[in-house]
């Protein structure tokens, strides 16, 4: 039977990460010479949810596309200078349906 299920965004565990980082402290708040284990039961919690995915992910066998490739590599690559270019037609549409909002 083979192995289903979807990727997570490894950015949305990341961005837990730093806000539990950031919002609560290293050490208790009544004793600055207390470790906070909250905050690092938070963090565990969250790079063991990582790790179990990462464990899952190694059982899956994903079949290379023999029509993907060709596709893939076809496909034009921008230098910065270029993409820089285009940002700038992006933003002004944007900013000019927000200015009728």
């Amino acid at each position: 039977m083979p192995v289903q299920g979807t990727v997570p965004y490894l950015g949305t565990f990341l961005t837990d990460l730093m806000m539990i980082d950031s919002a609560l402290k290293d050490t208790a708040e009544e004793n600055d010479q207390l470790i906070n284990f909250d905050k690092h039961r938070k963090e565990f919690e969250i790079l063991t949810q990582i790790r179990l995915l990462q464990t899952a992910a190694a059982l899956y066998n994903i079949d290379p596309d023999a029509e993907f490739w060709p596709k893939f590599c076809s496909i034009p690559v921008s230098n910065d200078s270029e993409r820089f270019c285009i940002r700038p037609a992006c933003c002004t549409i944007h900013w000019h349906v927000a200015s009728y909002l």
